[in-house]
């Protein structure tokens, strides 16, 4: 964990590499901070939508950077709604539903949060409803390379952090 950070609710944490046998700057990674230490994320194996520390995303993903909304009040909203979310999915599952699929489909809805998940939707589902902040997105899939082409010249954010080597090959 990067020590000179205190993260707070609402950091955004991307990643341009990832535990796939997919290239560096390809694919990526994200997930939202939700407290001092623990960030809800995405992940293709089961569980498809967990909180985990942020030590060990910084430890999975070294190429990685950190954005904080500049408004406090903005990073808690899109926080409490990603525990929320989080929450009603683990509801789902206590009744056997599967809600949200994990899929990159491309039939995939991005503002709908009960068809599919995948990570970087989280983050954009979690600042679009929790917030009402919205991330542009230039393709069909909200990717953490869009994250971090959008955050670093967003006015609303700053970077905290960003690795040396930290870059995307392609506009996905």
């Amino acid at each position: 964990m990067n020590k000179k950070i205190t993260y707070r609710a609402g950091d955004i944490l991307t990643a341009c590499d990832n535990e796939l046998a997919i290239p560096d700057g390809i694919l990526g990674h994200s997930a939202i901070v939700i407290n001092k230490s623990q960030m809800i994320e995405a992940v293709i194996s089961r569980p498809h939508m967990q909180t985990a520390s942020i030590s060990k995303f910084v430890k999975n993903h070294p190429k990685h950077a950190i954005y904080r909304p500049k408004e406090s009040s903005l990073g808690k909203a899109a926080a409490a709604y990603a525990r929320s979310y989080l929450d009603q999915r683990n509801n789902y599952l206590r009744y056997g539903l599967e809600r949200p699929s994990f899929s990159f489909s491309t039939d995939t809805v991005l503002h709908d949060p009960w068809s599919t998940i995948y990570c970087s939707k989280l983050v954009w589902l979690c600042y679009h409803h929790g917030a009402g902040y919205t991330f542009p997105n230039d393709h069909f899939l909200f990717t953490p390379e869009d994250l971090d082409t959008h955050l670093k010249k967003d006015s609303k954010f700053i970077m905290l952090y960003r690795h040396r080597k930290f870059n995307f090959l392609i506009d996905t």
